[in-house]
């Protein structure tokens, strides 16, 4: 580097300590105020014999949502401000004008941008640590969690900081910089979202739920951030995560070496973006409205109206922000290129010339079926056993694998579309094929067309003795009973001698046995609570109703049933 050169890039740094050096200042006072000051105010309001200690394990915990907040925010702001000279006409014009490399240039911003980010990160972990060790105060956190902290909040804060500086290179206005950036890190995410929710409208039985899991959060970093609490990050996806901003970096330095000086003012710096800007923007725009007007109207008309108004919208708004003007009407021909694009789209995917909506597997095929209402318990099975009451379950015997796929294949001929405001019942079908794929769909199915199916599935003493855990094998013992006044809520009957427990279990299980389809599906009317209280701990409960004969017997003969109607 010559000596103009170094010249010309110490008084860059210093006019960039003069302008924008505060970033780094409320950077390191927003992590005081996050994680050092709640520690000083627990030390100060600390009574060791009251013991009134926040319940912080880890530094997460202590103001989590706030620390998200400055995770997410201040690496943006810090890219918006080593940027901003490019932004500006005048000083684009100046400083293209010295005698640096475009990548030496950018190069030191980026070195000045992190630096705001990692200083004030490593002062705040040194203080934190001497606060721990020093107010000896009796927290599990130690010198180690911090250290966690530590590393995960820069690698988090690099990550957003590196997509910042590449936004910022293809665009011409610090606003929309700001704005593309946030959009671009919650864009993985939402695309997603959008997709999988507008799936249902189009295909059948597509179950938007099973794809639309916790995991997909994972791709919205700030989300990812603020989970950190429970999940910490792996050595895994550290390395991806720092492999990603490496790959920020260095095309960000690609795209400035190609980024034309007169960009300066635009939206975007290159013309190619522009019509990719705006065509996305009208699409995902029309994935919104068709997803809401699908949720709130009643029919397709409402639906398309969806698709149309908001495309429209987004189409139009997209052409201001890049043209800088609000006479964007005479471009109403890409408008209508879109549209036409989109009813195409839409078209091949409603024909399902894959067959997705149609498919039914063969009886041989099946190994065990899922009937449920929850995606969930499909994913994680684990989780049906620890259900008293389990409408999710997985059922093995001939008779209900063919009860399941003989309501499936009618559902996929008929395709009822059920009125908002009707007896409507979600139901998950899901397959476990013997060679070991799988299958599932999800339906909004109408109660009283479909119940002799819904009547020979759950109806089947299968069905009925995983639904009720007083009908499973091998519960823990039930140690009390209480029954409670359905009106009031209070205790009005509590058996506690094992043969009267015994006795009266004896009748609720005739109850549950005899119990109708009707009752599962909601058909209750609650004349009192009964509380069981396990062994291991454990409670539950069930409500005595209509159904309830041999239980409302047991009591009428020890003249009980009084005390649970007053």
């Amino acid at each position: 580097m010559s000596v103009k050169q170094w010249s010309a890039n110490r008084a860059m740094w210093g006019q960039n300590f003069r302008q924008i050096g505060w970033i780094a200042i409320i950077h390191w006072l927003l992590w005081l105020v996050a994680i050092v000051l709640p520690m000083a105010l627990a030390y100060s309001q600390y009574e060791p014999k009251v013991g009134n200690i926040p319940q912080w394990d880890s530094v997460y915990d202590i103001s989590n949502e706030m620390e998200a907040l400055c995770a997410w925010l201040v690496p943006i702001l810090a890219a918006a401000g080593v940027l901003r000279y490019m932004h500006e006409k005048r000083s684009a014009d100046f400083i293209h004008s010295l005698p640096i490399l475009r990548t030496e240039l950018l190069a030191g911003q980026m070195l000045l941008g992190w630096l705001f980010l990692a200083v004030p990160l490593v002062l705040t972990a040194l203080i934190a640590m001497g606060c721990l060790r020093g107010l000896d105060l009796p927290w599990p956190i130690g010198a180690g969690d911090v250290g966690r902290w530590l590393g995960e909040t820069l690698v988090v804060e690099t990550v957003i900081f590196a997509l910042g500086v590449m936004v910022g290179v293809l665009v011409g206005q610090s606003i929309v910089h700001i704005v593309l950036t946030n959009i671009a890190l919650f864009f993985p995410t939402g695309i997603m979202v959008l997709l999988f929710s507008n799936m249902p409208l189009w295909l059948y039985g597509f179950p938007d739920g099973y794809y639309l899991s916790e995991k997909l959060m994972d791709w919205a970093l700030p989300i990812r951030y603020a989970m950190l609490t429970d999940q910490a990050m792996s050595a895994g996806e550290i390395g991806m995560l720092l492999l990603l901003s490496l790959l920020f970096f260095s095309l960000s330095i690609w795209l400035y070496e190609r980024r034309p000086t007169e960009a300066a003012g635009q939206a975007l710096a290159f013309t190619v973006l522009r019509p990719l800007f705006v065509y996305g923007v009208a699409f995902c725009m029309c994935l919104t409205g068709g997803f809401y007007f699908g949720q709130v109207g009643d029919g397709w008309g409402w639906t398309i109206f969806g698709y149309v108004a908001f495309s429209f919208v987004g189409y139009v708004i997209a052409q201001m922000v890049v043209m800088k003007t609000w006479r964007v009407f005479h471009k109403w021909k890409g408008y209508v290129a879109f549209a036409a694009a989109m009813t195409v789209l839409f078209l091949a995917v409603r024909l399902d010339p894959i067959g997705y909506v149609s498919r039914v597997p063969e009886l041989a095929d099946i190994e065990k079926v899922y009937f449920g209402q929850s995606v969930m318990n499909w994913q994680s099975p684990n989780m049906m056993e620890r259900e008293f009451e389990a409408f999710d379950q997985f059922l093995h015997t001939k008779d209900n694998i063919k009860a399941v796929r003989a309501l499936h294949a009618q559902l996929v001929h008929d395709q009822p579309i059920p009125s908002r405001f009707g007896n409507i019942q979600p139901i998950v079908i899901g397959y476990v094929l013997k060679d070991g794929t799988r299958l599932i769909r999800r339906y909004q199915v109408p109660i009283e067309a479909y119940m002799p199916y819904f009547q020979r599935i759950m109806g089947s003493k299968e069905y009925k003795q995983q639904y009720y855990l007083l009908l499973r094998p091998g519960y823990s013992p039930i140690r009390q009973v209480t029954i409670r006044n359905v009106e009031t809520g209070r205790p009005v009957v509590v058996l506690a001698d094992p043969k009267e427990i015994e006795s009266f279990l004896e009748a609720i299980k005739q109850d549950l046995w005899q119990k109708p389809v009707e009752s599962l599906l909601g058909g209750q009317v609650w004349n009192g609570e009964i509380e069981f209280l396990q062994s291991d701990g454990d409670q539950f409960s069930l409500p005595i109703d209509q159904y309830s004969s041999h239980v409302r017997n047991w009591l009428e003969d020890r003249r009980l049933w009084e005390k649970i109607q007053k």
